[in-house]
């Protein structure tokens, strides 16, 4: 049990990496405050600070063990310390200050007290040059209360004691003027009359004030905790502190070794929790951590004895399966383990009930891969693959994932350039009443005009533009185009009734964006009642959900409407529906496919239509493509549609021309009636 105060500094990140009970006494921090405090930037404010904490970590990155008094000034009150600071390596690279507090002090008067007793928390001991004990001070007296004892006999190891002993009086013949002074440190094991402790210990010679003899002067101090705290500080450097398996860096050196043995043959398996993010957005990362835990815990029992698990990191897991003789066996190896860790983790989390899947690829070794970077790469392909594949099974990599992949990189590199060039492009499908098919606005859609590839849809390049962070200067780009057409539209004396523009998940992870899109649409000159925002039901999930929801609800209030699109595929309930401040229901166009031969769907879409009368929504069927499920979503009581039966997305020129045909129509209907 760490008694006295240690943490360690992350000198490159300025925040703690590790306090021990003690330490966050020392600093004030309440229980459940911890997060916060390892969170907590340690930044000096002062360039005089700043200064200080510079050259302290440069003496210690050079391995020197620094005694100071430091002042610290956390609410609700500083306190000062004594301590010895020293350096540690973390996972990350980068240099922890290590601090072993020997005495603090939080006022006046305790802080010269604690000047008055500074040396009573070290053990001060003189031996004359036999090496037998001639004083001792009262701390020194505690620690060694026997009468009698020799210098050796200090230490767990006696031959540890010789040794250092031998050091301290070895003459030098050449040099007998640098044999007084000289000091030897080091940290041993020694018997205390508390136990076995570890002590730093500084013998210097010196001569006896009374004798004036050769003696040696000792130093102790129990740095117990510091190497407790160090050997705490290694283990987080080789493993994970969540699951307790190897961490990225343990895990690429085992990986090095296996592919260092000649003739090997192996596997690389890495696995990936599918939806783990929406278990952290729903329920929090205590919780997400407890699920950690437990796929670490299967995943361990799952694997062989001489296979090594590692998390890589968030929701990545990786097992090495070295020393076997043929491909096939490494395969039906990793199947095992998937199979095995399959079931095992589709069975509830005992503190969370939840259940999660998972992805799986492998690649093999030298086959795939000739070295670490080779094969890590190959295997995240296989991953890749693997989660396109619906998540649920593993893949073995092959070249053409290599071929894949590259496409992807390369549809990156255009997506970066065409959102300046002009090839993004926004298409309008249609929004029209099913039984007279009257016009009432238009689905802003985006379009991408590839160089090579010819126009592309959403699905081909989203999702890549979604993970280098593009989504929000599209969504701008979209928001921009429309404001632009709508005006270009009343220019022209031409109604276009309501635009729907669809709202990611990512407009609303910036908090700021979603006013920005509503104020750039005002600032256009744009009515509200002109423009649709359409989300999904998952947008309004997870811990964000109730941001979303207020943001939503300020849209409304602005005068714009609310859509929630692709009803019926996610999670929303009739409770979470009346709490949304939704304006049309989306019906999603899997319904509207089979319903004109499934009893069941047919059934739902009649329900929805019937809901969205009794709360006052309009619903919007998707998807109708036949005269047949125009006429069935009418009788079902859907009064509003969007397909391709009624118009498929078009360019904004032909979404001018298609307007204006219709609204002639509309007239000469008109006028038709009015002459009768």
């Amino acid at each position: 049990m760490l008694q006295r105060p240690v943490w360690i500094l992350d000198a490159g990140r300025m925040r703690k990496h590790f306090a021990n009970s003690a330490a966050l006494q020392l600093w004030g921090v309440e229980p459940g405050q911890e997060g916060e405090f390892y969170a907590r930037d340690f930044t000096p404010h002062s360039d005089a600070m700043r200064q200080r904490l510079g050259r302290l970590i440069e003496r210690i990155s050079a391995g020197e063990i620094v005694a100071d008094r430091w002042t610290f000034y956390p609410k609700p009150r500083p306190f000062t310390v004594d301590a010895l600071m020293s350096g540690v390596r973390l996972d990350n690279g980068n240099v922890g200050l290590l601090m072993e507090v020997e005495h603090y002090a939080r006022s006046t008067d305790e802080l010269r007290a604690g000047e008055a007793l500074r040396h009573t928390l070290v053990n001060v001991l003189l031996f004359d040059e036999e090496g037998w004990v001639t004083y001792r001070n009262p701390s020194a007296e505690a620690s060694f209360p026997a009468e009698r004892c020799r210098f050796v006999s200090l230490f767990a190891d006696p031959a540890e004691g010789a040794h250092m002993w031998q050091r301290v009086i070895a003459q030098d013949p050449d040099r007998p003027d640098a044999f007084m002074g000289r000091t030897v440190s080091g940290d041993f094991v020694v018997d205390t009359a508390k136990g076995r402790r570890w002590h730093g210990i500084d013998a210097r010679t010196t001569t006896d004030p009374v004798t004036g003899c050769l003696s040696v002067l000792v130093n102790q101090r129990d740095v117990t905790d510091r190497v407790e705290a160090t050997s705490r500080a290694e283990f987080y450097a080789g493993y994970d502190v969540v699951t307790g398996l190897a961490n990225r860096r343990r895990f690429a050196d085992r990986l090095d070794r296996a592919m260092a043995v000649p003739g090997a043959v192996g596997g690389l398996l890495v696995i990936d929790l599918n939806g783990f993010k929406d278990i952290n957005d729903s329920y929090g990362h205590a919780v997400g951590d407890t699920v950690l835990l437990e796929v670490g815990k299967r995943l361990s029992a799952c694997a062989g004895a001489h296979d090594v698990c590692a998390r890589l990191g968030g929701d990545e897991f990786a097992v090495i399966l070295p020393g076997l003789s043929a491909p096939e066996a490494l395969t039906a190896r990793a199947d095992d383990i998937r199979r095995a860790l399959m079931a095992a983790i589709e069975e509830p989390f005992t503190a969370t009930r939840l259940t999660v899947s998972a992805s799986f690829g492998i690649a093999l070794w030298p086959r795939d891969g000739s070295n670490p970077d080779a094969l890590q790469r190959n295997a995240d392909l296989a991953l890749y693959a693997a989660k396109a594949d619906e998540g649920h099974r593993i893949q073995l990599f092959d070249v053409s994932m290599r071929r894949a992949a590259d496409e992807r990189y390369k549809c990156i590199e255009d997506l970066r350039a065409s959102l300046t060039s002009g090839a993004f492009e926004v298409y309008y499908q249609p929004l029209v009443t099913v039984a007279d098919r009257r016009p009432l606005g238009f689905e802003a859609l985006l379009r991408w005009r590839h160089p090579t590839r010819g126009l592309l849809l959403p699905g081909d390049f989203l999702q890549q533009a979604e993970s280098i962070g593009l989504m929000v200067p599209i969504g701008d780009f979209v928001i921009q185009q429309v404001c632009r057409q709508i005006q270009l539209w009343q220019e022209a004396g031409i109604d276009p009734g309501r635009i729907a523009i669809n709202l990611s998940r990512n407009n609303f992870q910036l908090g700021a964006n979603i006013a920005g899109l509503a104020s750039a649409i005002l600032a256009a000159g744009i009515d509200p009642a002109q423009i649709e925002f359409e989300v999904s039901e998952t947008v309004t999930f997870g811990v964000r959900g109730e941001a979303v929801v207020e943001a939503l609800v300020e849209l409304r209030r602005q005068g714009f409407s609310i859509a929630l699109d692709d009803f019926g595929t996610g999670h929303a309930s009739l409770m979470h529906l009346r709490r949304l401040p939704v304006d049309t229901i989306k019906l999603d166009r899997s319904f509207i496919v089979e319903m004109v031969d499934s009893v069941e769907d047919r059934a739902l879409v009649r329900a929805v239509a019937a809901l969205g009368r009794d709360l006052g929504m309009r619903v919007l069927a998707e998807g109708i493509e036949t005269e047949e499920q125009a006429t069935a979503v009418r009788e079902l009581g859907c009064e509003c549609g969007q397909g391709y039966l009624f118009g498929r997305p078009m360019a904004a020129d032909a979404a001018t021309a298609w307007l204006s045909q219709r609204r002639r129509r509309e007239m000469r209907a008109f006028s038709a009636g009015a002459a009768r």
